[in-house]
């Protein structure tokens, strides 16, 4: 398929990581971030008022990013492949805004929407860093899949010094642990001797009344001193998918597996050749109904794009492009009718922004 590519964007939420903390200080660190302008819809202070201190539950602000005049997508919207697959539709507003919306979880039942936004692209450290930057959840409103109420806070950073970047949340069978991607100074490359970057390593908390306790890293050897994360926990709870690029891969970032034995997980394990290639493998999902079809996203055959492939016994059956244009982030309700995913818009001058979307199944 011909495509314009004067640049290679790989992968939607490795973009995010990378891309953002690109030319910032690389280990985490003490910092006090500055406060971006204030939202719009924030009423002015009487002498002696404080605000509200921004934490679990507190509203997302207003976004205060405006992209370029004159900027078009090579693909302005998502194009869905599979034939079981509806066309695509952007979650609307006030989900959906200017500013950059990227690693999503869908509940199992569909009614809670977990996403990653940040108030700007390309932003500072300290923007990076800001309380508001991090995890949001959103509440369907109704039947319709593509409305969700207002966003709230969902910390994941409790009892971090020095800040952190957080996202891709994924559930305990029971939903009583969260896991997450992040970069902070735990992360097994900054306690190395000598200290190494380490932009990704996958946490674990507890959630105590839907609220996350403090989390911890989850160790090695599941973490390396390599980008772990961009994961999925399977619905078996035992399993653990996740993209790295530590050695032993066949090229770029591929897609492992780890299996805990008791409170430990095992070695991670290369999903290999059918799955993995030279280019990039990340993202994968799956639904609760059928835990052996795994979607995952690829640049094998071009633009980031969303692929499925089904196991029987240890082998995987040759991966299915489902939607291609920039696209990643698949997360699949638990029946399986309806898979939100992450779309990019990006250009010659570069990324600019994403938005989530939608798609039910037809058949």
């Amino acid at each position: 398929m011909g495509y314009p590519r004067p640049r290679r964007v790989v992968l939607i939420s490795f973009y995010f990581v990378c891309l953002l903390l690109a030319g910032c200080s690389t280990s985490p660190q003490p910092s006090s971030p500055t406060e971006p302008p204030p939202p719009s819809n924030q009423q002015s202070q009487e002498p002696g008022e404080t605000t509200p201190a921004f934490g679990h539950g507190s509203p997302r602000p207003e976004c205060q990013y405006c992209v370029e005049p004159g900027r078009t997508a090579y693909y302005e919207k998502p194009v869905v492949v599979a034939g079981d697959w509806s066309q695509p539709i952007m979650v609307a507003a006030p989900v959906s805004d200017a500013c950059p919306n990227d690693a999503i979880q869908i509940s199992r039942d569909g009614r809670t929407l977990y996403f990653f936004w940040s108030p700007t692209v390309n932003g500072s450290y300290e923007e990076l860093l800001h309380a508001h930057t991090g995890t949001y959840r959103a509440e369907r409103v109704g039947d319709d899949p593509g409305i969700f109420g207002e966003p709230t806070y969902f910390e994941l950073q409790k009892g971090v010094e020095g800040g952190s970047v957080d996202g891709k949340p994924s559930f305990s069978p029971g939903g009583d642990l969260v896991y997450f991607h992040s970069t902070r100074a735990d992360n097994t490359g900054y306690r190395a001797t000598p200290p190494t970057d380490d932009y990704l390593d996958i946490y674990v908390a507890p959630i105590l009344n839907g609220e996350p306790g403090p989390a911890v890293n989850l160790g090695e050897p599941l973490n390396s001193v390599y980008l772990d994360g961009e994961h999925d926990l399977h619905p078996d709870g035992e399993r653990l998918f996740l993209a790295t690029n530590r050695p032993g891969g066949l090229g770029g970032v591929d897609i492992w597996v780890s299996t805990r034995t008791g409170d430990k997980w095992g070695e991670p394990v290369n999903l290999g050749g059918t799955i993995n290639s030279e280019h990039s493998e990340a993202q994968p999902g799956f639904a609760v109904d059928y835990p052996d079809t795994m979607y995952f996203v690829s640049d094998r055959d071009g633009p980031s794009s969303i692929y499925r492939s089904s196991r029987e016994g240890e082998a995987w059956s040759e991966p299915e492009m489902v939607i291609t244009g920039y696209v990643g982030e698949p997360s699949l309700v638990a029946d399986g009718s309806i898979m939100y995913f992450v779309h990019v818009l990006v250009n010659d001058q570069g990324v600019y922004g994403s938005n989530i979307w939608y798609v039910e199944r037809l058949s």
